[in-house]
């Protein structure tokens, strides 16, 4: 026939429609020539970030069906220039079709990063942080740059000529309602919306778990594997399914691949006093396994996907509560494993499933940890979490905590605030008062000297603000002193427990539980004193000042007895708040110029301003539960030490050793790596691997395999020549590598490590130190290989009767002196407190 069809519909109804449709067909389409490109560039934007990866997915499977260039060439250009740009975006590339597809699936299954969009971002910036150097106008470069969050790419500008709009997926409808619910009509004080009330609005989350499966394409696993289970069901469970899978299972403290440890099946909260215990366990765990080997810890009761949001305490009960010492736990297993740049694992068994379906989840998780990212979305510093549930697996993820109504101090009663003489702790005594606060009680372990009662007068105002010594770990003490308090000012109103302690920086597996311990107890007895005492007086609110080291592994590293700590705080909250008294953790990053903090690096990029902390605090004065404040990220860097030019490494973190809670620590630029360690003393004498005297040609062979064994028994690798600065050392890998350096050998000047270039100038340096003449003039011996009692830098403890173990402190009297005069170096002044070789580590108080 000629002309185009055309069909028709009628449609007349007793409701009075009456209407009649013709339709045509489409005019034909011309046939165009489209030109393949090199490459295709996908763009992908949404409201959020699940939204994103939702949208990619099904991009993914529209791509699969492209049949070709032509097609592929008008699914990038709807994508790119038909849908409008939202706040959170991604980018992919590819050569084809199924390229494009593949790609797109790596941002479903949240391998490949989503951005929030910066409109202030310029081009430059962005392609520094992606770290592209793909040449402007390529399609690879516009995908870097949009992965960064750049938001000004000329999408139209890479359409391929003839490219036309056709089908595609329409943007996912979010899961999520949009009335208000009984879990958004919360008491006053708590949850809801709040109303515009000038509050700053400081970005807070909570956790919630959410349901997330494991990627099923993982591998087998690793090869060997130690299992330790205090459950002995579970334990063979395991050992038998893994072995079906050809995996060597070995004894606890075996040389292995992985480590597995599960905790006993037991949901009843533990004793705080079995703190002592877990360190001890977990500091052996780390000292004997293989460098870089993986650790998956198991346990009971440590957390419950089931209950609702965290701090919403009207809909949680009994067992949905989680256990603050399995909490403290689970976090000190993470920041131990990111300190030792172990894949590490923690999993929170269902105790309802049966010992085979338990062991399938760890076999499962294991399978996933030795693929090195058992799930990037999530992971923190290599560390993972995930509990079960009635066979299904959840995930730990971050939402927004609002703050609720504004909460008004009375003007009756009195508050109570714990280290009080800190810095934090004062500044939260000037807020009250300047809040409403008549009666404030500040409590301290310190005596008030001159210097603390002028500091104590200035926040006080026309308030009463009285000093009582007093010891918050002492349940006794605690209760007599507000039982006066109660007598002379009424009621308490409210806790603020801002008391503290911090180790100096340095290893877990070399800190004893002595020293643990000073950190552990006001935090941990201090806060269930603190909480059990506001809650029997019927106070309006407990508020533990706590640190997001209790949440995040990688701002554990090196503060293992802090990170678990501060964990036991956001569980206790999370387990006593409750309608009458709020008790709430606040979980800080550091405070700009003032409080403690995780090492510099951490902090320059997770900081808060002091003002506007104590401005949120009163937001989330009574939110209960536990609030995490992430603080503001700068440009994603490496938090390992790095430099800015070839041969510069800069030396941060160093804030615990200072001295002084809250005083930033020094960054240290070391000089270039021909500068020795004689140099740097004023010695006037030829050094590192440059040329040496005449005639002093030494054999380094054994020298160099000390330093090869140190490397190995430290990083897990043998660096060979390759830059040390690529190797991203920092402040606690340069002790524990000085430490390995100098067992068995004279003192190594710490510095050394940052200015040499490769670990041959490492060698090359030591082997010239042991060729110099002894202050006495001795000769000084030949470059022999290690005595045959020595053992091998393998992590294995060494008999008794030989040298000590690998790793172990070397006591001052047998260690030899630095004759290059290192100890008169400022930059080994600064790294040589790491070392702790006199174990008289001192504690910095809040």
């Amino acid at each position: 026939m000629d002309g185009p069809r055309r069909g028709a519909v009628s449609a007349f109804g007793m409701g009075g429609v009456n209407a009649h449709v013709i339709l045509e067909e489409a005019p034909a389409v011309p046939a165009r020539d489209v030109p393949a490109p090199e490459s295709y560039v996908v763009r992908v934007t949404g409201t959020d970030e699940p939204g994103v990866r939702k949208l990619a997915g099904a991009y993914a499977a529209r791509f699969d069906t492209a049949r070709d260039p032509a097609e592929t060439a008008d699914l990038c250009h709807t994508a790119n220039t038909g849908r409008s740009p939202l706040e959170y975006q991604t980018a992919v590339h590819g050569r084809t079709a199924a390229d494009l597809a593949t790609a797109l699936r790596s941002v479903a299954d949240g391998t490949h990063p989503v951005a929030r969009v910066d409109i202030d971002l310029t081009a430059d910036a962005a392609a520094a942080l992606a770290g592209t150097t793909t040449a402007p106008g390529h399609p690879a470069r516009a995908a870097e740059l949009a992965t960064a969050g750049y938001a000004h790419v000329d999408w139209s500008g890479l359409s391929p000529a003839g490219a036309r709009v056709t089908d595609l997926p329409t943007y996912p409808f979010a899961g999520s309602p949009f009335w208000r619910g009984p879990e958004e009509t919360g008491p006053a004080g708590r949850s809801g919306t709040p109303e515009p009330d000038g509050r700053t609005g400081t970005p807070a989350v909570r956790v919630e778990w959410r349901a997330r499966a494991l990627d099923r394409a993982t591998p087998a696993g690793p090869a060997t594997v130690s299992v330790a289970a205090a459950d002995p069901a579970l334990g063979q469970a395991l050992a038998g399914l893994l072995r079906d899978r050809g995996v060597s299972v070995v004894a606890p403290g075996a040389p292995a691949d992985a480590a597995v440890v599960i905790g006993a099946r037991d949901t009843r909260h533990v004793d705080p006093a079995e703190l002592a215990s877990v360190w001890t366990e977990l500091g052996d765990l780390m000292r004997t396994l293989p460098p870089r080997a993986g650790v998956l810890w198991a346990s009971f009761g440590g957390a419950d996907p089931n209950s609702a949001a965290q701090g919403a305490h009207a809909t949680k009960r009994g067992d949905a509560r989680p256990d603050p010492v399995r909490a403290a736990t689970a976090m000190a297993v993470r920041a131990a494993g990111a300190e030792g740049r172990r894949p590490t694992a923690v999993v929170h068994l269902d105790p309802a499933d049966p010992a085979a379906d338990q062991a399938a989840h760890l076999a499962a998780e294991l399978a996933a940890l030795a693929s090195g990212a058992p799930d990037t979305e999530t992971a923190d510093a290599g560390t993972t979490v995930a509990a079960y549930r009635r066979g299904v697996r959840h995930v730990p993820e971050n939402v927004p905590a609002r703050p609720g109504p504004p909460y008004f101090l009375p003007a009756e009663g009195y508050c109570l605030v714990t280290g009080g003489l800190g810095a934090v702790g004062l500044r939260l005594t000037e807020r009250l008062v300047a809040r409403g606060a008549r009666r404030v009680a500040v409590v301290g372990r310190s005596p008030l000297d001159a210097t603390r009662a002028q500091a104590l007068r200035q926040p006080a105002g026309d308030a009463e603000v009285e000093y009582v010594s007093c010891d918050v770990s002492d349940p006794a003490a605690l209760a007599a002193v507000t039982d006066r308090l109660g007598q002379n000012w009424g009621r308490l109103v409210g806790v603020v427990h801002a008391s503290g302690a911090v180790n100096p920086f340095g290893a877990m597996h070399r800190r004893p539980w002595t020293d643990a311990e000073k950190v552990l107890t006001p935090k941990v007895a201090g806060s269930l004193n603190v909480v059990r005492l506001a809650k029997e007086q019927r106070a309006d609110f407990a508020v533990l000042v706590s640190s997001v080291a209790g949440t995040q592994a990688l701002a554990g590293r090196g503060l293992v007895d802090y990170s678990l700590a501060n964990a036991f705080q956001l569980a206790l909250a999370e387990r006593e708040d409750d309608e009458v008294t709020a008790v709430t953790a606040h979980a800080w990053p550091n405070w700009t110029g003032i409080g403690m903090k995780a090492d510099d690096t951490y902090s320059a990029a997770y900081s808060v301003g002091a003002d506007e902390a104590l401005d949120a605090f009163f937001d989330h004065l009574r939110s209960g539960g536990a609030v995490v404040f992430p603080g503001t990220a700068s440009a994603p860097e490496s938090t390992e030490s790095t430099g800015s030019t070839p041969g510069t490494a800069v030396m941060s973190g160093m804030s615990g050793t200072a001295g002084t809670a809250g005083t930033a620590g020094p960054t240290f630029a070391a000089p270039a790596p021909a500068t020795s360690a004689a140099s740097a003393a004023g010695a006037a004498r030829p050094t590192g691997p440059g040329p040496q005297p005449t005639g002093t040609r030494r054999d380094t062979t054994a020298t160099r395999a000390r330093v090869r064994d140190a490397f190995l028994h430290v990083l897990g690798e043998d660096p060979g020549d390759r830059p040390l600065q690529a190797l991203g050392l920092d402040s606690l890998m340069i002790a524990e590598l000085t430490t390995a350096l100098e067992r068995g050998g004279p003192t190594v000047d710490p510095s050394l490590l940052l200015r040499a270039r490769t670990a041959d100038d490492i060698a090359a340096e030591l082997a010239e130190l042991a060729a110099l003449p002894a202050p006495d003039g001795t000769p000084a011996p030949t470059d022999a290989p290690a005595p045959t009692d020595t053992p091998a830098l393998t992590g294995t403890p060494a008999p008794a009767g030989s040298h000590a173990p690998v790793g172990a402190p070397v006591p001052p009297a047998a260690a030899a002196p630095d004759r290059a005069g290192a100890d008169d170096s400022a930059l080994s002044a600064l790294l040589r407190p790491l070392l702790d070789h006199d174990g008289g580590r001192g504690v910095v108080q809040a």
